[in-house]
């Protein structure tokens, strides 16, 4: 496949990634009207999106497609640490607004409708294409033989899928109560 069908295929998909980057675009715009949480979130988003956009752009240019593939790898990875981020500053909010409304004796505070089923799944999901974007990366490369890379590949997916696992087992607990 040429790379100019990759960078078209890339173009698309960013372009219908609209529907999430322009709201984002929007909240980080409206700065101290939102909350720390969300403004955070809306940079994850668009450090996914933008970096995708960048990796079409370096497959138009470029001969080599790994530059585009780094570089979009790099993105997802900033995205996720942003939206972990983002979760540590939804949790404060939440504990900050937890104590006022047991200084005003309101009653006990509505916790998260999410079941805590679907949030584990969507770390897990989210650590499996980390780790496996990950390993492809390391594999394909190139350099060198193929079993030291192999080693490194399968040790960092397996060292990423596991750091997934446990903030998703942490976010549960905390759901949990």
């Amino acid at each position: 496949m040429s790379h100019t069908v990759l960078a078209l295929g890339t173009a698309a998909l960013t372009a219908s990634g609209c529907v999430w980057y322009l709201p984002a675009i929007a909240d980080l715009q409206a700065g101290s009207d939102r909350p720390r949480s969300a403004r955070t979130a809306a940079a994850a988003c668009v450090a996914w999106w933008a970096a995708l956009a960048l990796a079409g752009g370096l497959l138009l240019a470029l001969p080599d497609w790994r530059p585009g593939a780094q570089l979009a790898l790099a993105g997802l990875v900033g995205g996720v640490l942003l939206r972990a981020r983002a979760l540590w500053h939804r949790r404060e909010e939440e504990r900050e607004s937890n104590a006022r409304w047991a200084a005003l004796d309101a009653g006990e505070p509505v916790r998260s409708p999410r079941p805590a089923a679907l949030v584990l799944a969507g770390w897990l999901v989210v650590g499996a294409a980390v780790a496996s974007l990950g390993a492809a990366s390391i594999l394909l490369s190139g350099g060198g033989a193929i079993a030291p890379r192999l080693a490194v590949a399968g040790g960092s997916a397996a060292a990423l899928a596991l750091a997934f696992l446990l903030i998703g087992l942490r976010n549960v607990r905390h759901l949990r109560g």
